[in-house]
């Protein structure tokens, strides 16, 4: 099947023309809506209805494509149709115009002081401490058992999409994976077999390439690789927040450019590359729909001459940025960044591209980037 958002081409070509913010926001809300509705229909959450089209592409051998299409509104044989008055506009019926999300984005920041041994190395023990903490905060739980339980469960293939690029001084810490494999599996109840996490090297057959996506604004073509498309039915953003090349910055929105095939066809930061191309491939159904948990490596951040490491502008932050909202964590982010080029520089020392990514991520539906929108909650653990 071909997503709303997907148009058949070539690698780089596109297809149709651009759908509009507008045309997106709407979109993305009759997919929540369906998707709502088929859960309804078998009595179950949202989550557990996800959780169980992952169970069903275990046991039967449905592929990707088909949970892909109950989570776009054209039900499976296997599943009841969504009920009428939420299926939306018929053809050629005009639709509503989508309000953004009502919902505030929860923002855990956590911090330890000593969450650093020397340098890059890290004490495992204070980062699994913060982890839990963040993991309850954010999701609202008495106990972290509970919200790992709320990430993934007994039945999903959880893909950890981490980043190696610039080991070993400036990536995302090994020791975010070991915690994530410990609680995913031993306490929430996920299979080991069923755990991966990858950066741009996957194993085979994770590496294939699905078939082609459009983005809207540019009608560049992309393929994601089919451990997020086909395998994976939960995945965890895990990134290291840095800036990249002068007026960007490199955190959840950014790590996704390890999934596709052509990372290098994105880049630039002028208006209308990267800053609207990254939050779009976000939004992808694949991605949106299946990321459970977003996680910034914010222990050792680097606050200009990104995205290659720079000793001179490294600090020692010592925390984590923890929601479910890539948006949000990514705005959240900016500030940590720019607040500190400010004290560096001792004026304004703004990433205008950044910004302009943040904010087409609130207009097209993905998520929050104004802090009236963001719930942030400061944990400090000293």
């Amino acid at each position: 099947m071909a997503y709303p958002h997907e148009r058949p081409g070539r690698d780089g070509e596109g297809g149709a023309g651009p759908m509009s913010p507008s045309a997106m926001r709407r979109d993305f809300v009759r997919r929540r809506t369906r998707l709502d509705a088929c859960a309804a229909a078998e009595g179950l959450s949202r989550r557990e209805f996800l959780a169980s089209l992952a169970v069903a592409t275990a046991a039967t051998g449905v592929t990707g494509a088909a949970a892909a299409r109950a989570l776009a509104g054209e039900s499976p044989a296997t599943a009841e149709p969504p009920a009428a008055d939420a299926a939306g506009p018929g053809p050629g019926a005009p639709a509503p115009e989508a309000a953004p999300p009502s919902r505030k984005s929860r923002v855990v920041v956590v911090t330890h002081p000593e969450v650093i041994i020397r340098d890059y190395r890290v004490n495992l023990p204070i980062v699994r401490e913060m982890l839990d903490r963040a993991a309850a905060e954010l999701l609202g739980r008495r106990t972290a058992a509970e919200a790992w339980a709320d990430v993934a469960r007994e039945g999903d293939f959880v893909a950890v999409k981490h980043n190696q690029m610039h080991a070993p001084t400036l990536h995302t810490h090994t020791e975010i994976d070991s915690v994530l494999m410990e609680r995913l599996t031993k306490t929430a109840g996920v299979d080991p077999q069923r755990f991966l996490a990858v950066d741009r090297r996957l194993p085979q057959p994770y590496d294939e390439l699905s078939d082609p996506f459009t983005l809207p604004s540019r009608n560049l073509a992309t393929r994601l690789r089919r451990l997020y498309t086909e395998a994976a039915t939960a995945v965890v953003n895990v990134s290291v927040l840095k800036t990249h090349f002068g007026e960007g910055m490199s955190a959840a929105l950014k790590n996704h450019l390890g999934s596709v095939n052509n990372p290098g066809a994105y880049h630039g930061w002028e208006p209308g590359r990267m800053p609207r191309s990254l939050p779009e491939l976000n939004a992808l159904p694949p991605l949106r729909t299946k990321t459970r948990l977003v996680i910034v490596d914010a222990i050792r951040p680097l606050y200009d001459g990104g995205p290659f490491d720079d000793p001179d502008h490294r600090w020692d932050y010592r925390g984590l940025i923890v929601a479910t909202d890539p948006v949000a964590a990514d705005a959240v982010g900016l500030q940590v960044l720019e607040t500190h080029r400010a004290e560096a520089r001792g004026e304004a020392w703004p990433l205008p591209a950044a910004r302009a990514m943040v904010r087409w991520g609130q207009e097209i539906g993905l998520g929050h980037a104004d802090p009236g929108r963001i719930d942030r909650v400061n944990v400090d653990m000293g």
